[in-house]
């Protein structure tokens, strides 16, 4: 099928001039241009929903697993909570423990100096002699 179609104009002078010439043939080299160019996109669209595809599978199996490692973060830092928890009773026995420690230490001072020592009711004795 053979369709051409030429334009001209007419300068003022009366002489043609040749424009644009349009061929407007369609042979077997027009066909396969044609041909390629749909399979071309075609396999295009094919590749990019595929590559879509799999971001979104990787990011499913991102997501499970930052979840199980936040979930495994989570129950270390409990487990820290509750080490800390025992230290600071800990710490508290010992400040209850060095509390103790002074006042009986305060109290064998006064034993020294002759006070505070305990005697019976039927203890009538105002020297320290027979105490030891």
């Amino acid at each position: 099928m053979l369709l051409t179609h030429r334009a001209a104009t007419f300068s003022d002078s009366g002489s043609e001039t040749a424009m644009v010439n349009f061929d407007l043939t369609i042979n077997l080299g027009t066909i396969l241009e044609i041909g390629v160019l749909l399979v071309g996109g075609v396999t295009t669209l094919t590749t990019l929903r595929n590559t879509v595809k799999t971001i979104k599978d990787d990011q499913k199996s991102f997501k499970a697993e930052t979840k199980g490692q936040f979930d495994g973060i989570q129950a270390e830092l409990k487990k820290l909570g509750d080490v800390l928890i025992g230290m600071a009773r800990f710490d508290e026995r010992i400040t209850n423990l060095d509390k103790r420690v002074t006042a009986h230490g305060r109290q064998i001072d006064d034993m020294r100096r002759g006070r505070g020592f305990i005697r019976g009711a039927e203890d009538e004795r105002q020297t320290v002699d027979g105490e030891y």
